[in-house]
């Protein structure tokens, strides 16, 4: 699993690398924007995000994902 942690106050960040060891496909399995948490959904749950070969922050691959102010998301192979 992959957790992903935006505390900022104020900045969302869109198209943000996150280096990952494991090529492949990856699902959100939890996003604490969503509704039933309080959040105000900005994250489309059936996006897929893919990996590509290049290495990034010391790990073989990279996603690219948006990640809202004051949210966590966890992504899963």
């Amino acid at each position: 699993m992959l957790f992903i942690f935006n505390l900022h106050p104020t900045n969302s960040y869109t198209d943000y690398r996150v280096g990952v060891q494991e090529p492949g496909e990856y699902r959100v399995i939890l996003d604490s924007d969503e509704k039933q948490f309080g959040g105000h959904a900005r994250l489309d749950p059936s996006t897929k995000y893919f990996t590509t070969p290049m290495e990034w922050n010391g790990r073989a691959n990279f996603t690219q994902v948006y990640i809202p102010t004051r949210t966590a998301i966890v992504l899963a192979k």
